[in-house]
């Protein structure tokens, strides 16, 4: 997507907003979240070969992961930059990171636009689930390739496109479909490819990467139950916060109950619920 300074300056600080308005959300539900998503950080950092002593940047951190993950791979001998374009979900990175005891961590409020590192400052650069929503993939690919070491390594994720990617989003979008006066997809938001999977792999060795290494993975989100899961797409999701925020108790209460009702083929005995994502995990050499 071509985006013209203007634009691109809105798009920022309407996502800026956006996620400065669920962080508190973000950190409420980390231990459900990071259940699942560690075991996606580890994968990558297997892809990557973090070591100790490496230099890490990690792009679109949130609220710290996987930067403080990495921290404690590179040991204190390596360093970790964080950067992410919410200065309040880095104040929570940064409390996460002093409670950890980890001082090998920096962080920075800004997007991949304003990062001006020298060429080859990095051993390896990570980005989970953060590349799909950065403007201008192919040149943020790019920008990252010239930030990394010789034979350094990116390693990023993706979520699958549609239901398999991320069903409980998926069937909460639905619902919202039949309830509100919803439209049928967001417009100006950029995107990767229909096709995540085969559209990271070409994407990354159009921006010269090489070695590239691209794998589907599958991590489960548990929630505690059917009725849970509204509160938790309004406290972790800028979308439906929005969209639900302007709604009276008794249309909210009948979204509940209409996704608990879809929600229950993830419903287990204990009245838990457990829905399969399914994710794509990639790297590559510079």
């Amino acid at each position: 997507m071509n985006t013209q300074p203007d634009d691109l300056a809105r798009y920022k600080e309407g996502q800026r907003q956006q996620w400065d308005s669920v962080a508190a959300g973000w950190k409420k539900w980390w231990p459900a979240i990071e259940n699942g998503a560690q075991h996606v950080s580890k994968r990558m950092f297997e892809l990557a070969e973090v070591n100790p002593g490496q230099r890490v940047l990690d792009i679109a951190t949130g609220i710290g992961e996987p930067a403080l993950l990495a921290a404690s791979r590179v040991g204190t001998t390596g360093l970790v930059v964080a950067t992410d374009l919410s200065p309040q979900m880095l104040d929570i990175a940064r409390e996460r990171a002093n409670t950890l005891g980890l001082t090998n961590v920096q962080f920075l409020a800004s997007g991949i636009e304003g990062l001006d590192f020298p060429d080859g400052s990095f051993d390896t650069i990570l980005c989970r689930w953060g590349v799909t929503s950065l403007p201008n993939p192919p040149n943020t690919l790019a920008k990252i390739r010239r930030m990394l070491a010789p034979s350094g390594s990116f390693a990023t994720a993706v979520w699958e496109e549609g239901p398999k990617g991320r069903p409980m989003a998926s069937i909460a979008t639905d619902v919202a479909r039949e309830i509100f006066d919803l439209p049928s997809a967001r417009p100006g938001v950029p995107s990767l490819s229909a096709s995540a999977k085969n559209a990271l792999e070409k994407e990354m060795i159009h921006a010269g990467f090489t070695d590239v290494r691209v794998e589907e993975m599958t991590l489960t989100l548990e929630l505690p139950s059917a009725e849970d899961c509204t509160q938790y797409l309004m406290d972790v999701s800028p979308e439906f916060a929005t969209l639900l925020s302007d709604k009276s108790s008794g249309q909210r209460e009948e979204y509940r109950q209409r996704l608990a009702e879809k929600l229950q083929p993830y419903v287990t005995v204990d009245g838990s619920v457990q829905v399969p994502n399914l994710t794509i995990c990639a790297a590559g050499r510079r």
